[in-house]
């Protein structure tokens, strides 16, 4: 997949300014001894003899580490489009869920669920039963008995403003609200915040499960197996989900990877987006060449140097207009039919292979 047909001298469009280059340009990531590097690590230990409940989490389709390749899935990643981006970027209120640092996994609270509900429902009145209910209120003004002037002072007038401001004017404010809320402004309702589900952090190379928005559990990302778990629905189909499971620990709860796919893809989907979170995780790679990456791309060590190697465009995604964005979405996407999901598999017990070359060096963390 060819990312670098572009100019990297290219004139910026979307309006770059100089402070939005300033913050693509700020602190550069530095990587601990944690981190998980595919072509260093120590040996793993031999799985132990599973429990009940381990066999049932494991039960799945496993996929196992590899080297990884340029493929990515392109389902979830055209949730953000460049506009999108642009607009992240202008208002500084909202953060990507993917940067150099850590991928974030998030849930929607009890709060949440209910407010959703409401806007919801407040979108159906506004847009759908308020007109509605205009028509009927002006037909009956207009073509009452009397005319207008009598229907007005016969009482319409009190129906008119009973409608407007108890159902118009609260409806509109919802919404209004809402849409604040989704252009980032969430200070205006902090009990909304969503929950923190897991996070896969690349510079120390641990994984972390949340429970309440408190950690539950923090290990290093070569100790989890990755597995295809699959349950039917009521209509005979399979919904999937991507899950690591502990090896070495009988915990009840694995971390739920996949959740920015959705449940109804083909299962080499799914292993496209296992090989981007080991590439993703594996710091002698850069990370994937995916748009809500690449302002991370300038701030961190790996990725530069490839990038300066390949004279990449900085700005390769984010100049695209959305009509361009979703073009180069569905080809890549027949472009990889035909190609495998991930590179060779790694044995991850017998440690990596001593003759794989160091194309990167690290950045330890001192």
């Amino acid at each position: 997949m060819e990312l670098m047909d572009r100019d990297v001298s290219e004139t910026p469009k979307n309006g770059q300014n100089d402070s939005q280059a300033a913050q693509d340009h700020r602190s550069v990531s530095e990587y601990q001894d944690s981190a998980y590097n595919s072509e260093d690590f120590p040996p793993q230990k031999p799985p132990q003899e599973q429990g009940f409940l381990r066999r049932m989490m494991t039960s799945g389709k496993p996929f196992s580490f590899s080297q990884t390749t340029d493929s990515i899935t392109v389902y979830g990643l055209d949730q953000i489009t460049p506009s999108e981006m642009a607009q992240i970027a202008a208002t500084k209120q909202q953060k990507v869920y993917w940067d150099e640092q850590s991928l974030n996994g998030e849930g929607l609270t009890g709060w949440s669920q209910v407010y959703a509900i409401v806007v919801s429902i407040t979108n159906g009145v506004l847009f759908m039963l308020l007109p509605l209910a205009y028509i009927l209120f002006l037909s009956g003004l207009v073509f009452g008995e009397g005319g207008i002037v009598f229907g007005w002072n016969d009482g319409m007038s009190d129906i008119f403003w009973g409608l407007t401001l108890y159902v118009t004017l609260p409806c509109f404010l919802i919404y209004l609200h809402y849409k604040l809320l989704h252009a980032g402004y969430m200070f205006l309702a902090p009990f909304l915040r969503p929950s923190r589900i897991f996070e896969l952090n690349r510079t120390t190379g641990m994984v972390t499960l949340f429970k309440k928005n408190q950690p539950f559990f923090t290990h290093p990302f070569i100790e989890f197996d990755c597995v295809l778990m699959s349950s039917p629905t009521q209509q005979g189909f399979l919904n999937y989900s991507l899950t690591l499971i502990h090896r070495y620990r009988d915990y009840s709860v694995g971390v739920p990877i996949s959740g920015s796919m959705g449940p109804n893809h083909k299962v080499i989907e799914y292993l496209r987006f296992w090989n981007m979170v080991q590439r993703y995780m594996d710091i002698s790679q850069p990370l994937p060449d995916i748009l809500v990456l690449e302002p991370a791309r300038q701030r961190d060590p790996t990725t530069i140097a490839y990038d300066k190697e390949h004279n990449r465009n900085p700005r390769y995604w984010r100049d695209m207009t959305d009509e361009e964005f979703k073009q180069k979405m569905d080809e890549i996407e027949k472009a990889q039919k035909n190609t495998p999901a991930t590179g060779k598999l790694i044995d991850i017990f017998k440690g990596p292979d001593s003759t794989a070359s160091k194309k990167h060096n690290r950045n330890k963390k001192k």
